[in-house]
């Protein structure tokens, strides 16, 4: 679905492909900037499912690991196109918030992409995701910015704020370490597991 997603953005004429571009956040220059390293263990979840699947396959190498959690076996089979970057592994996101998923303390990043505006308890999710992290290891938050104003339907609703997020993130034992430069209306926060 993603595959076929960005193949018909590229269809698009130039001038929308740029006015675009300036508001949706590119997983490649974000695995860049957080320095994720070949032999490194990342486990994503998240929506769109496999959003930093391409850039953090390449940045792990064969060495590393890459984890996708997807809803159902239906989301799962969205990602097949992502082997012919290299090898990858996926489980159910049910299996990941019951701590069956993968050994405990065992990964080194955590990607979550717009897992606050789309889950109805926000406050649960990140206590079930770090049992897997180990010490010292990264989370980034990607999600939609609150905006002000009328809204566009119940998930705009649900956006939470920065600062919010900050403060739930802590309230999980993770220190926030930064911000990193998004365009548009999401934001994308790094945290630590402390040691």
């Amino acid at each position: 679905m993603i595959h076929k997603t960005v193949h018909n953005l590229k269809k698009l004429p130039r001038r929308v492909r740029t006015r675009l571009s300036h508001h949706l956040v590119s997983s490649a220059v974000l695995v860049k900037d957080l320095q994720i390293t070949e032999g490194d263990v990342v486990l994503e979840l998240g929506s769109p499912i496999g959003f930093f699947g391409v850039a953090a396959i390449k940045a792990v190498g064969k060495p590393g690991k890459v984890i996708i959690a997807g809803a159902n076996e239906d989301a799962l089979e969205r990602v097949d196109y992502l082997k012919r970057y290299g090898s990858f592994e996926t489980t159910l996101l049910a299996d990941v918030l019951l701590g069956r998923a993968l050994p405990h303390q065992s990964v080194d990043w955590i990607l979550l992409t717009n897992v606050l505006s789309s889950s109805l308890n926000p406050d649960h999710f990140c206590l079930s995701v770090t049992q897997y992290a180990k010490p010292g290891a990264r989370v980034v938050l990607l999600d939609w910015q609150s905006r002000g104003g009328t809204g566009a339907g119940p998930l705009a609703d649900r956006r939470v704020s920065q600062e919010q997020a900050i403060h739930l993130m802590q309230s999980c034992g993770m220190v926030f370490e930064r911000t990193l430069a998004t365009p548009g209306y999401q934001y994308a926060l790094v945290f630590r597991i402390k040691k």
